[in-house]
């Protein structure tokens, strides 16, 4: 064999390989269908975003947007009638449920493993917001979202005028009470303040008596206002009205109403007049998010920030760590088509969006046109007003697949570097010093407010009425130890057996 002869087949080799190249080069993107829940400010024709996503990722969207008045009956109607698209972005609710059961949605799982961001993206806890059977079978992936833990606002002048701590314990958070509505810590010479205020009427199984804002409190006594599932103080799975410390959390209330050093408005509020009064001055401590109290507080009502302190919740013995519950935060959640032919790349497209790339891409948009820097280690972006504008028109946090990546929202702390730097070294010193309990979603507890709509009103109104002074405790004790107890027994041993089954997960 000559060495002409080897030239001539080796180009010919090459030749013979060119058309695969070209091939290979040409391949059309995966087209996938979705019905998706977004903001109408957003241009899909066109849209940077998703140009980005069928160049690299090989995947063309077919999105259909419907209004988001009638969302829910769109993905409702073509589910219903065999016309779901690949993928759905909807809740984890009943209608959910039902189509897990008609074997509609795919099992994800034995994939999610498979795809590394996905899985690093989304607690244990997370997931199980989309076991729809009970069966700890997933059929959908939530929509990622950050945790959050509430503290409190302090008005630090005050605290300087009337010679106090921040408080730690609820006795010291009594004390400053006290001082703040008895000696004129605003110095204008009136009777006009109040120690603190609490969060607004809430429906279903809560009452002014229990919110967010109230955590701070509440949580020294095992009882979060809203996430259900925190553990009592031994440990035990219960109704929030058989908790250890409800008894003294209400009584401890009364005091302080009765007292009249926190504000007695608090069981008529709504919205967010407790925080209104406390930028007004009127309040000295107000319940605030570790993750944004900059944010909706100071910067939305332009307080000074040199002027308030943010911290940890409070503990009833001196020297214990404060605990907060961090329940499963999603957004409703992403399903595929059990019938689907293109599965693999709608899980390529949002194990993608929960990598920092497509994270960051969907939250902020591209960069050099709708922002300058953006440090994911900070949560702060550079832009110009324009830039905001544009990002607008193809992205939001709506659109975006993951409102989270690592537990933390995509602009967190505030819109200027100083209160940036204020919100780092506060919301850190608090989040070092409070334990964090994990706790799984407890869906079954929504049953109460369906099943027992006139048991849970009549359990808020006494307790509303023993704070305000209208009915004694016994009336209150009786009624939750007896028909209330009764009637929400069934409920009460599922809520057991499920956190025995899926206990709660402490983390320092």
């Amino acid at each position: 064999m000559t060495k002409r002869f080897l030239c001539l087949l080796l180009v010919a080799m090459i030749a013979l390989s060119l058309p695969v190249i070209a091939t290979a080069e040409t391949t059309e993107p995966v087209e996938i269908t979705a019905v998706l829940q977004i903001n109408p400010e957003v241009v899909l024709e066109g849209n940077p975003i998703l140009a980005y996503i069928e160049e690299h990722l090989g995947i063309r969207l077919r999105i259909e947007a419907p209004p988001l008045s009638s969302y829910g009956d769109r993905v409702k109607m073509l589910v219903s009638t065999g016309d779901m698209p690949d993928l759905v972005h909807y809740g984890a609710d009943i209608a959910a449920k039902e189509w897990a059961e008609d074997g509609l949605l795919l099992d994800l799982t034995d994939l999610i493993d498979q795809y590394p961001n996905m899985a690093a993206n989304h607690s244990k806890e997370q997931l199980g917001d989309c076991d729809l059977l009970g069966t700890g079978r997933i059929y959908g992936l939530p929509r990622a979202n950050s945790y959050d833990k509430w503290g409190f606002l302090i008005n630090k002048k005050w605290l300087d005028k009337v010679g106090k701590q921040a408080p730690e314990t609820v006795e010291e958070f009594i004390d400053v009470c006290r001082a703040f509505t008895l000696e004129d810590p605003d110095g204008n010479g009136q009777a006009d303040t109040f120690g603190a205020s609490f969060g607004a009427n809430q429906t279903s199984m809560d009452s002014g008596l229990w919110h967010l804002r109230n955590d701070f409190l509440s949580m020294a006594y095992s009882i979060s206002s809203w996430h259900h599932g925190m553990p009592d103080a031994d440990g035990s799975a219960k109704l929030r009205a058989l908790k250890t410390g409800y008894p003294a959390y209400l009584q401890l209330m009364r005091s302080l109403y009765e007292e009249g050093i926190i504000d007695r408005e608090f069981v008529t509020h709504k919205a967010d007049e407790p925080v209104e009064k406390f930028a007004q001055g009127r309040i000295g401590i107000v319940g605030a998010s570790e993750s944004n109290f900059t944010g909706n507080v100071l910067e939305k009502y332009s307080l000074n920030a040199a002027d308030y302190l943010f911290c940890k919740p409070l503990v009833l013995t001196k020297g214990d760590k404060p605990q907060y519950a961090m329940p499963p935060s999603a957004w409703m959640a992403y399903y595929v088509n059990a019938k689907s032919e293109n599965a693999d790349a709608v899980m390529r497209l949002l194990d993608w969006a929960d990598s920092e790339e497509g994270f960051v891409m969907m939250q902020m948009g591209l960069a050099g046109l709708h922002y300058n820097e953006y440090d994911i280690e900070t949560r702060t972006v550079d832009r110009t007003p324009e830039q905001e504008q544009a990002r607008q028109k193809v992205t939001s946090n709506m659109f975006a697949f993951a409102n989270a990546y690592k537990g933390m929202q995509a602009l967190m702390g505030g819109s200027t570097p100083e209160m940036i730097a204020k919100w780092q070294i506060e919301a850190t010193a608090a989040d070092k010093a409070t334990t964090k309990v994990y706790i799984p979603f407890t869906k079954m507890l929504d049953k109460i407010g369906v099943e027992f709509p006139d048991e849970v009103q009549t359990l808020n109104s006494l307790e509303v009425r023993y704070v305000t002074g209208e009915v004694p405790f016994e009336e209150l004790e009786a009624y939750a130890y007896g028909d209330y107890k009764e009637k929400t027994a069934a409920i009460a041993q599922e809520f057991a057996d499920f956190m025995a089954a899926h206990p709660a997960r402490y983390e320092d």
